[in-house]
């Protein structure tokens, strides 16, 4: 258990960094600036009037929300900065003259895949969900999910191999294509 804030700060960084890193790398942030957005939202929320006093999910549900605003924040600072070459100016004008459809088709492929995989998870068993958005999605070990859910690792496993073929069978489709 830690004694103050500093010991605090560090074992949260320690649990969820490599998630959080995640997180803002599917944001689009690139993986050399990810560290430094993730850091700066750990450090708002350590300054933060929040922080000590919020339960382990409150905490992580807080630090996604502060995740989200620093990814903005980063977009928003370096949109200001960067200067656009000619190649980004020809592909911009390509996307508008319509020469690259396939660009477009693909984007829409893709967020129809997204949308059926966020409803397959959505429309699986509570139980299985749970342990499958943990496993899968936030990278814990069965130990940490077992202890969360209160359960056995064996039964863990066993429902993160059942929700693995429940979206098998649901997204047959999806998984053939990779």
């Amino acid at each position: 258990m830690p004694q103050n804030n500093n010991e605090l700060l560090q074992e949260l960084i320690e649990k969820y960094a490599k998630m959080y890193m995640k997180m803002a790398y599917n944001r689009g942030v690139p993986y050399d600036d990810a560290e430094d957005v993730v850091m700066e939202a750990f450090w708002s929320f350590y300054k933060s009037e929040y922080f000590g006093k919020l339960s382990e999910e409150e905490t992580k549900i807080m630090l996604a929300h502060i995740l989200k605003n620093k990814c903005i924040d980063y977009y928003r600072k370096n949109s200001r900065m960067e200067l656009v070459g000619m190649d980004e100016c020809e592909a911009e004008l390509d996307r508008l003259s319509g020469r690259s459809e396939n660009a477009l088709e693909n984007n829409m492929i893709e967020n129809e895949d997204y949308r059926r995989i966020r409803e397959a998870i959505e429309g699986m068993k509570e139980i299985w969900r749970d342990a499958a958005i943990m496993y899968f999605i936030e990278e814990r070990s069965t130990a940490e999910i077992s202890k969360a859910l209160g359960i056995s690792e064996m039964v863990c496993r066993s429902r993160i191999s059942r929700a693995r073929k429940y979206l098998k069978e649901k997204l047959k489709d999806l998984w053939e294509k990779t």
